[in-house]
């Protein structure tokens, strides 16, 4: 059987709560000297949890209110985040743009240099710095003096035009250089705001995820003691009317017996189809199920929620059929939760009160309050609850019914009776 650990039937948080703190101490059911006073200090715990209750509801309360304010800086934090990844991305356009206008600035400007130097070369050989007397002296008529001053002025101004351009160029080039180192460090910090808002946007999620795990954990743990309180109640309630039921039982059974044995008659004796009783073994507790066992009662691995098992698991065929391992009186027959469909079973066997659980089953065949004889069909073998297949949990308690995922309490080694 698979439990997880701090997760039982609420009936089997009983020991657990109904003497306890707030904080569920475990103490014995069999402390408390009378079933009035055990009802009456569970009412008292059930107060307390219902108090516990209302004080956790105002903290969620507000706690809401503090999700509420931290999604709302998360929301703006998210628009940082995406507002800066945006300037990112233009930076990041604007440096390749830069970077390709320098390196076109750098090729024209290396082109402009090597023409400026041509024409430096041309000048000095040809004495440009005497351009006057070149075309006064050296033209063959007045035409072609004209023609060498027209064309004179036409190689100044282009090289002025020239030169005018490559000095605008390079004021262009350390202007873009500028801009480009000024980017590159606007990048640079663009890119650590946008961790730091990260980061921070990280921290704010967890803060909000841990705050409502917490707060909703300890809500429900309330709420399970108050269900828990509950079931431990009415377990209480059945336990003292089983008693009750048995002990009339015994005491018809005895009459029975002494009236039987006055008028030399043979018992009286209950039909098999009457009670459903299926198994004629004999002894204080009997096998309530065939097959092999799959695991007995002790130290688990704890990979199932649980470090001790309680009980001894059957293994059998699907719908086989569960017995009542002595006779008595259900005092629960329930499905859900670990241990899914489930009957609980009060025996009184000289004198002492024993219980007895049986697991995991697929169908109930008995009701709660119903009296049952030893090897009478209770239910058909199942794996429903925390199961991974056909199998039949049992356990045996000396008393009420006791739990603890971590050792033993009050259980009897079921296989020590067969």
């Amino acid at each position: 059987m698979k439990r997880p650990f701090g997760k039982s039937l609420g009936l089997s948080l009983m020991t657990l709560t109904l003497l306890a703190s707030p904080l569920m101490t475990t103490t014995n059911v069999n402390a408390a000297s009378s079933y009035k006073e055990k009802q009456q200090q569970n009412q008292q715990q059930q107060s307390k949890q219902r108090d516990a209750l209302s004080q956790k509801n105002n903290q969620l309360s507000k706690a809401q209110q503090q999700v509420y304010a931290l999604d709302q800086q998360i929301n703006g934090l998210t628009l940082q985040v995406v507002e800066n990844q945006k300037k990112i991305d233009e930076n990041t356009k604007q440096i390749a743009r830069l970077e390709d206008k320098i390196e076109k600035l750098q090729k024209k400007i290396k082109k402009q240099e090597k023409m400026l130097g041509d024409r430096l070369a041309v000048r000095q050989s040809k004495a440009d710095n005497a351009p006057l007397l070149e075309a006064v002296f050296g033209a063959k008529d007045v035409g072609d003096m004209i023609s060498r001053f027209n064309a004179f002025n036409t190689i100044a101004e282009s090289d002025a035009s020239l030169l005018k351009d490559y000095e605008s160029n390079k004021k262009e080039l350390a202007a873009a250089k500028e801009e480009l180192k000024q980017t590159r460090q606007d990048l640079i910090e663009d890119r650590n705001v946008l961790k730091k808002k990260q980061r921070e946007l990280k921290e704010e999620k967890q803060k909000r995820t841990a705050l409502l795990k917490r707060l909703t954990s300890q809500k429900k743990k309330i709420e399970s003691n108050i269900l828990s309180l509950k079931e431990a109640s009415a377990q209480l309630k059945a336990q003292e009317e089983a008693e009750k039921a048995a002990a009339r039982a015994a005491a018809a059974e005895k009459a029975a017996a002494a009236k039987a044995a006055k008028q030399s008659a043979a018992p009286a004796s209950v039909s098999k189809a009457s009670t459903k009783v299926i198994s004629k073994a004999k002894g204080k507790f009997i096998k309530p199920a065939q097959g092999s066992v799959s695991q007995g009662m002790g130290a688990a691995s704890g990979s199932n929620g649980y470090a001790y098992h309680n009980g001894t698991d059957f293994a059998g065929p699907l719908n086989s059929p569960i017995v009542a391992s002595a006779s008595g009186t259900v005092i629960l027959a329930s499905s859900g939760g670990p241990y899914g469909n489930h009957v609980y079973i009060s025996h009184n066997i000289d004198g002492k009160t024993y219980t007895t659980v049986y697991a995991h089953m697929n169908a109930l065949n008995v009701k709660q309050g119903q009296q049952v004889k030893q090897g009478q069909q209770i239910g058909v073998l199942g794996s429903t609850g925390n199961s991974t297949g056909p199998h039949l949990h049992f356990e045996i308690h000396d008393g009420g019914y006791q739990y603890d995922a971590n050792g033993r309490t009050n259980e009897l080694d079921p296989e020590s009776f067969f």
